[in-house]
Formats: C-alpha cells, structure tokens, sequence
C-alpha cells in the first residue's frame, strides 16, 4: 500500500487540494507515510497553504514525490479500497484463528466491532451548500413528506417533555437522562422507548446494569398498559395463554424490539455499539448507562474516559442517522439531598456534555413519592423548562402531571 500513499501524497503537493483529505479520516488510512501526511496537515493549519515540495523532500528523506500523478481524489479512493481490503482480510484471518481455538462468540463481537470501526475509517464527512436551491428543496419536501407521515421526530405522549421539545427526538441526537440512583430513569428510558416502537420505530437497548430478562420484563409491563404488573412478571405469576394472546395481538406484525446486555461479561464499546446499530437498524437507541460502557480509547482518568465515550456517541448519532439517549448517574454533592434534581456540575464531565448532547433531561423524585421532577438543563433544539411524570412503576404507566397537582 505504501506506492498508493505515496501517489496521494504526491497528488495533494501537486494539486493543493488538502480538503479531500480532511474530510476522509485519512489520519487512520495512512501507515508508510502517516508522518509526511501529519507534517503537510499541521502545516496547512499552521499556514494555510500546502508546504513546498522541497520543504517536504528536505525533512523527509525517505520520500520520493511522483509528478503528474492525477487528482487527489482518485488516489484517495484506491487507498480506501486497499485499506478496506487489507483491513477486513486481517480482520477475517484473527477471527478465524478464534473459531479454531473455540472462541466462536469473542469472535463475532470482535468481528462486530472491529467491521464497525473500519467502516468509520473509511467514511469521509459530509457537506452542503446552502445556496444549493435543488438540494434545499429536495430536503424540504422530504421533511414535509415525513411530517405527513408523523415520523419527523418521536414524541412521548408526555406533554411536558414534548412541548419543551416541539420537533420530537430527532435522529442525530445525543440525549441524557441525569439522575442519582434509585430515581427511576431507566424506567423512563424505557416508556420512551416503548412510545417510539408505538409510532412504526425498531428500538435498540444497551443494557449494561440488568439482564436482557429483566428489561424484556419493564418492556412487557410498560407494553400491557397496567394489564399485568412488573412484580408477577418478574415472578412468573401470570397465565401464559393471557401472554399469548397478548402477544399475538399486539407484538406480531410490529416493528422490532432488540435487548444487549453484557451478562456474558463481554465488554461492550462504542465500536460494538456501532455493529449492533449495522445490524438492527434500529430507529432508537438507549445506552444504560453510560459510566458502565468501556471506551474504545482506554484511559485511567474517569473523566478523561467519560469525555472520550461522550464524544464517540454524538458522532455516532449523527453518522448512523439516530437518536441515542445516554442514562448517566449523577454523583451527589450532599447524600442527605438525593431527593432533588442534579445540575450537568454533579457530573464529572459536565463541560463535555455542554459540547455534545443536544438535550440533558435531569430527574428528581422524593423518597416516598410516585411524581418524578424534570428538569430540562440543556436543550439545543427547544426550551428550557420543567414539569413532572407521575409513575406506577409495577404497572409501568406513566402520565403529565400538572405543578398545581405534583404536591411539590
């Protein structure tokens, strides 16, 4: 691969055109000459403009540039393509060294997670121009087609929460839940999943506190509308012919409803979260929660770690084209006061989140109280706000109380 790098280089000394470059990740592409590429980028930052050819050649020895060699965009396809099957042919051959020694199942996550990874490296940025009047109004009559439809953004069915943010979800969001243990957010990750799989959506959960059991088991109970209750299902105290023709009636023929849970002890990244959304397709995405996730930048500081998951998952959102919602545990300034609402401050990477999540929603609930206070911290597509959800957590409903009625 080391003549298709040095011809792309050559290309872009030649032809100036450092932006294709840019927008293509090709930081993680190059690997003979990654060094002469890094030199040509900080020295455009620096600059703003392509260093001169004898510069180059006089700091890096080892480097012939090819002349005439074309356009910097064909040289940059042909190393995607090499790459990619460089990549995956490396990729296949580990995995089949872990099939042989009976590691079938660490194979296919490592073989998930890896394709993932390769395909975010091989993906360039994307760009329009606003002055594109047929781009403008292609896009237009797309979002109106899709609000016709009601599929513009999910919305709950909890006004509060939709009124605060009028489009709905949107796919390319990062959302949290902010919330001290105990609160209830899981609970109402899930109603708001169960609310977007109601209006035609596939949502994908990453579990990583509960079994996929004991998620299936507030799915179904929040599913029943109070047919059943969450502490027979999880019992086992219900008749199966009622769950039967429940099932037939209501989940045959509907979208579908994917449960990840780490129970094996595998570990779960950002990268195996990317396979699972390759392979689902989902239209929906919960992580619970987000201080158990490992990211695919491994570092000892906690906050340092916690950025580094941030940062992957908006860019996921937004490559992937869904919404993903983060349930983040909020760390208590004083243990007497956990039943109150958190600030983006009790966590340690508050200043990350201002940066990448559209909306942080923080939870409050009193240690007695069936009424959930939330409390909207940040909001970049709507308003700032509050309102409160009465829960029946063991019937799994959920409703929009007003604040003359939330005995707060």
């Amino acid at each position: 691969m080391s003549n298709t790098e040095a011809k792309l280089i050559s290309a872009v000394l030649e032809d100036k055109q450092v932006h294709v470059l840019l927008q293509a990740n090709v930081d993680n592409l190059l690997r003979t000459h990654n060094d002469v590429w890094l030199f040509i980028r900080n020295y455009f930052e620096n600059n703003h403009s392509v260093p001169p050819v004898g510069l180059v050649v006089e700091k890096f020895r080892d480097f012939e540039p090819l002349k005439g060699i074309g356009a910097t965009k064909h040289h940059l396809d042909e190393l995607q393509v090499e790459y990619l099957n460089d990549s995956l042919k490396d990729i296949l051959r580990n995995a089949a060294t872990e099939v042989q020694l009976g590691q079938g199942s660490e194979a296919l996550e490592k073989l998930i997670g890896s394709t993932s990874e390769l395909k975010k490296n091989t993906s360039t940025i994307r760009d329009i121009d606003v002055t594109d009047l047929d781009s403008a109004i292609a896009f237009f009559e797309n979002v109106k087609k899709q609000q016709e439809a009601g599929s513009i953004g999910i919305k709950t069915g909890l006004p509060g929460f939709d009124d605060y943010l009028p489009s709905g979800i949107m796919p390319g969001q990062l959302g949290v839940f902010l919330a001290y243990p105990g609160i209830g957010k899981s609970w109402l990750s899930l109603y708001f999943a169960v609310q977007a799989w109601k209006q035609g959506r596939s949502p994908l959960i990453i579990s990583l506190e509960m079994s996929e059991t004991e998620v299936r088991n507030r799915v179904f109970t929040i599913m029943g509308e109070g047919l059943w209750s969450h502490r027979k299902l999880s019992s086992g105290d219900i008749e199966l012919d009622t769950l039967a023709t429940w099932h037939k009636n209501h989940l045959q023929g509907k979208p579908e409803f994917h449960i990840i849970s780490n129970d094996s002890g595998g570990e779960i990244t950002p990268s195996v979260l990317r396979g699972k959304i390759d392979q689902y397709k989902p239209d929906f995405v919960i992580v619970d929660y987000l201080q158990l996730m490992s990211p695919n930048q491994k570092s000892d500081n906690e906050t340092v770690r916690m950025k580094n998951l941030s940062r992957e998952l908006k860019l996921m959102a937004i490559s992937e084209e869904v919404p993903i919602i983060a349930i983040s545990s909020a760390t208590p300034d004083d243990v007497t006061k956990l039943d109150t609402v958190p600030t983006l401050g009790q966590t340690a990477w508050s200043r990350q989140i201002a940066y990448d999540a559209d909306w942080v929603l923080a939870l409050g609930r009193g240690a007695n109280s069936d009424v959930i206070s939330c409390v909207f911290r940040k909001n970049r597509n709507g308003f700032m706000g509050e309102f409160y959800v009465q829960a029946d957590f063991d019937k799994g409903l959920y409703k929009y109380k007003d604040l003359e009625d939330s005995g707060l």
